[in-house]
């Protein structure tokens, strides 16, 4: 058995963690469970022979990157993940196969191809073969922030990536190179990446995850619309979204876009066909839905959920959230 870890209470941020090498299943579970996600892996030998796992991550401000590397000796391994909570992982393979998918491992996952794990899914994967990923931890809300950066509007619904590995070419190129320079850049002592808290490369690289990887939002970035907001209505919008569950007002608005408020009325108009005030509702009740499905029931309650996003009239609230959505707000926590 080969044990090697890396110590559980110095912090690396920015930097990559020492290498953990081990073979034994429960260990590994552990280490890398605290690195990604909680998950369960079982390993298949005629010869009784272990798989063999070595591992590094590295933590930046709004992902993390981890590095795995293992050898099979022979056999069968397999992964399963029974919800990837609030979590995307992106995964470069550089080396080896697999099979992938939710449920069940059926989907061919080989060494130069891309795949992106969903957030609040199950994950399962399975090799017969020494292999070696990269792999980009995402939280969910970086990842809308991502869109609503982009496309200007907020995130209505989850943003579901395409279940098909997707080959190198074009922009997956270019953000397999990316993150090869990023992985490398940290490696040193005076790293470009590490220095910078808060580094709009890792946004970036966010923002290239969602262009170059087919998803239910990918038309919506395509459309060079948005780019063409004129500066009052984007500085009116980043308020919003910065600040929605906050006390707005349309003054506030006014004051933050630097024109008159005829001038923001008809802006808002022409680009979200709602007022501001009412772009400013919406993007609360999507923070609501977003908080009800990923809680439940026994854990909160539709007020709490209403008041932390900036409601104060309960029964607007749900009036506004049954027109939007076609549910009322109780529903949606109680089918979480």
């Amino acid at each position: 058995m080969i044990k090697k870890n890396f110590s559980e209470k110095k912090v690396y941020s920015g930097k990559w963690t020492p290498f953990f090498v081990s073979s034994d299943e429960q260990e590994t579970c552990q280490t890398v469970g605290q690195g990604i996600c909680d998950h369960v892996l079982k390993h298949r030998s005629p010869q009784k022979r272990p798989v063999t796992i070595r591992y590094r991550s590295a933590s930046l401000t709004k992902l993390t990157l981890h590095d795995m590397g293992y050898s099979m000796f022979e056999g069968e391994a397999s992964i399963f993940v029974p919800e990837m909570s609030n979590i995307y992982l992106c995964e470069i393979n550089l080396l080896g196969s697999s099979h992938v998918g939710q449920e069940k491992a059926e989907v061919p996952f080989s060494a130069g191809q891309i795949y992106m794990i969903n957030a609040n899914c199950p994950h399962t994967k399975r090799w017969e073969n020494d292999g070696h990923q990269m792999m980009i931890k995402i939280h969910q809300t970086d990842m809308e922030a991502a869109i609503e950066r982009t496309t200007g509007m907020p995130v209505r619904e989850p943003i579901v990536f395409s279940n098909q590995p997707q080959n190198m070419a074009a922009k997956t190129q270019t953000l397999a190179q990316m993150v090869a320079l990023i992985s490398k850049d940290i490696e040193t002592d005076q790293s470009f990446f590490a220095a910078r808290s808060g580094s709009s490369a890792e946004e970036l690289l966010i923002e290239l995850i969602l262009e170059a990887l087919p998803n239910n939002y990918s038309h919506k970035l395509k459309n060079p619309e948005p780019r063409l907001r004129p500066r009052h209505v984007r500085h009116a919008v980043e308020l919003i979204h910065t600040t929605a569950t906050e006390n707005i007002s349309f003054n506030d608005l006014v004051k933050a876009s630097g024109v008159s408020p005829r001038s923001l009325h008809a802006g808002f108009r022409k680009y979200y066909d709602v007022s501001p005030m009412a772009y400013v509702r919406n993007v609360r009740l999507d923070l609501a839905r977003i908080e009800l499905k990923q809680k439940s029931s026994a854990a909160t309650t539709v007020t709490e959920v209403a008041m932390g996003c900036g409601f104060t009239h309960l029964s607007r609230f749900a009036s506004c959230y049954k027109e939007r959505f076609g549910e009322l707000p109780s529903e949606t926590l109680r089918n979480a």
